[in-house]
């Protein structure tokens, strides 16, 4: 059954792609893991914001 993807629907999946994709580049094996994640959460944080937004609206 194929359907037609909305626009929030695909903007979301976009978001957890990029989160996914920020996530599996920080590896707790690297000496720099919590430089690295510090660095990260502001992009994090505006990716989980806009999908709160986009999601409950």
């Amino acid at each position: 059954m194929n359907r037609q993807f909305t626009e929030e629907e695909m903007h979301a999946a976009d978001c957890l792609h990029e989160i996914s994709q920020i996530v599996g580049q920080l590896h707790i094996t690297d000496e720099s893991f919590l430089e690295d994640t510090k660095k990260k959460l502001p992009r994090l944080k505006e990716l989980l914001a806009e999908l709160e937004k986009n999601t409950l609206e």
